[in-house]
């Protein structure tokens, strides 16, 4: 078979078809050597964004795929491209993201030969993916890549993996007369030989375990909401904002679950866990009910499995039966979809609760709430001499910054400073945090950018440690034209080691592993041609950011911040009495 243009079409066309028929518009890469592919994406109007290296595009993909809610693709050569990305999804695979990793493999005339960058490819992708599969026959690659994005966004989403050989996504694809019978309906392409995505209908709780929610709830005196990850996933958060104004109980979230419900709402209370506030975890100790909703109760989300307490009655909620009870005992455990268990939860329960404890524990909550946030506000104008205070940056990018837009948080303190301290004032997923991997926020943030489009901003919290990592993307961020803004908090140092020597260990830091040159990060933004300053005062900073916002370009903020200040995370509590 031939195009119209007389040019004989390749696998790769079946590849990309696959891609377009099941919703991906963009590939993140570093580009191959697999030159069909690129000819066969761009025929099929998908986007390919070019990073400076294979774990940048991995994480602009993560990102993407965070933020639509929808699988996204990532692309790597085979040989060290393959391994670069099998090396970057660890933080996809933490935070149930729908991500595809497509590489190709060296031909298989040559394999096992000791070809040039030949490598066994699939157990590097072991632990950081879900599924993976090989693609052996021409006729079936648009039949593997369209499974792959399906199980990508399935049950609880994650990494997937497929591998394809370079000669045969360089061979001419087959006639659908000549290839395996088409399973497709009638609203697929004719020549299609794999069915198009369909999601499952998401399940439901049944009526007995609604019932038996119910009547704990009813039963408690300090009842709480904990809601995870899954959450968001399910795009439940303003289901889950209904049940609670329905029950009038207080919401507490995981870092992952920030945003399913707006931290302004008068029954939010914030992050707990191990990057938390002080007043977020005092109440979830004290909390008698915890309804756990999309949360696999890891070590983060219940600071170091102390959360909740070991005499809380805790009924846990997930799609996956062994999510349920993994971490510690619970006395319940519903296998449901977040949506719907808050959707029959709410319809089940009396719209006006009248509870008196519940009334009391409620106000309570919300007076302690009041007082947490004069306290920080406090910190946050609190003066500083030739630095500013994170407590201050995140003051002012809540100001600044439009409800809906993007905040994207590094790993470590700068997880805790955004997620523990900056408030969301819409539901839903405008907050990302790296999971685990130091340097993810800034291609993070791009990726975020692209999702979000031209309505709403994306900004970056990251330290001078991790934004060491992909320097190199200013460069992607300007020929994209991302127009994304990231705050660099630079203190010349990994400041969460420096800070466990004097008071985790009570010794003096070894600086030679904690500390870094000062480097002037705006200069070198500025070098690429993106919107840079370089700030030491809040009242410059808050300058600098407006002046960011406006250019509507591509822009960093270089904020000079002190490496003695202690984030708001649990590690320290021992030795240090928290401002906030």
């Amino acid at each position: 078979m031939t195009t119209a243009s007389g040019v004989v079409p390749r696998v790769a066309h079946d590849v990309a078809r696959a891609l377009k028929d099941s919703g991906v518009d963009r590939v993140f890469l570093i580009t191959g050597g697999d030159l069909w592919l690129w000819r066969a994406l761009r025929d099929h109007g998908i986007e390919m964004c070019l990073a400076r290296s294979e774990a940048a595009s991995v994480v602009m993909a993560d990102a993407y795929a965070r933020v639509t809610g929808r699988p996204a693709v990532v692309y790597g050569q085979w040989g060290p491209g393959a391994a670069n990305v099998a090396a970057a999804l660890a933080d996809a695979r933490w935070a149930h993201s729908p991500l595809v990793a497509l590489t190709s493999t060296v031909s298989t005339r040559v394999e096992y030969k000791y070809e040039y960058q030949e490598l066994d490819q699939p157990p590097m992708f072991q632990s950081v993916t879900k599924w993976q599969a090989r693609v052996t026959r021409a006729d079936r690659a648009g039949e593997l890549v369209a499974q792959a994005l399906r199980i990508a966004g399935a049950g609880a989403p994650g990494p997937v993996h497929i591998d394809i050989p370079c000669d045969i996504l360089a061979a001419e694809a087959v006639e659908a007369a000549e290839a395996a019978p088409s399973h497709a309906n009638a609203n697929a392409n004719a020549d299609a030989t794999y069915a198009p995505i369909r999601r499952p209908a998401p399940s439901a709780p049944s009526a007995a375990a609604v019932a038996d929610i119910a009547d704990r709830l009813a039963r408690s005196l300090r009842p709480v909401l904990l809601a995870g990850n899954g959450v968001l996933m399910a795009d439940a958060a303003e289901d889950l904002t209904r049940l609670a104004e329905t029950v009038g109980v207080p919401v507490l979230t995981t870092l992952g679950g920030k945003g399913s419900i707006a931290e302004n709402h008068p029954l939010s209370v914030g992050v707990a866990g191990r990057y938390a506030s002080k007043v977020a975890n005092g109440i979830a100790r004290e909390a008698d009910f915890v309804l756990a909703i999309g949360t696999d109760l890891g070590g983060l989300a219940t600071d170091t499995y102390t959360l909740p307490s070991s005499d809380a009655d805790v009924v846990q909620v997930d799609v996956v039966a062994e999510h349920i009870g993994r971490t510690r005992t619970v006395d319940a455990g519903v296998v449901a979809d977040a949506g719907e268990l808050c959707r029959a939860l709410a319809v089940a329960l009396p719209s006006e609760p009248g509870n008196r404890a519940h009334h009391t524990w409620r106000e309570s909550v919300r007076s302690r709430c009041a007082t947490w946030q004069e306290a920080f506000r406090a910190v946050a104008h609190r003066p500083a001499a030739g630095h500013v205070r994170p407590e201050a940056v995140v003051a002012i990018l809540r100001e600044l910054a439009d409800d809906r837009d993007l905040l994207v948080a590094d790993t470590g303190f700068m997880g805790a400073w955004g997620g523990a301290l900056f408030p969301v004032h819409a539901p839903g997923r405008t907050f990302l945090r790296a999971a685990g991997t130091l340097g993810w926020a800034f291609p993070a943030v791009l990726g975020a950018q692209l999702a979000a489009g031209a309505e709403r901003r994306a900004f970056a919290l990251v330290g001078d440690g991790g934004f060491g990592y992909h320097v190199g993307d200013l460069e992607t961020a300007l020929r994209l034209d991302i127009p994304a803004v990231t705050i660099v908090l630079n203190n010349a140092s990994l400041a969460y080691e420096h800070v466990g020597f004097k008071h985790a260990l009570g010794e003096e830091p070894v600086s030679e592993v904690c500390d870094f040159l000062d480097v002037d990060h705006a200069k070198v933004a500025a070098a690429y041609g993106v919107f840079a300053a370089r700030v030491d005062s809040a009242d410059a900073f808050r300058g600098a950011l407006e002046k960011a916002i406006a250019t509507a370009r591509p822009a960093l903020i270089d904020v000079v911040v002190s490496k003695e200040r202690v984030a708001p995370v649990t590690t320290f509590d021992t030795r240090l009495v928290r401002d906030v």
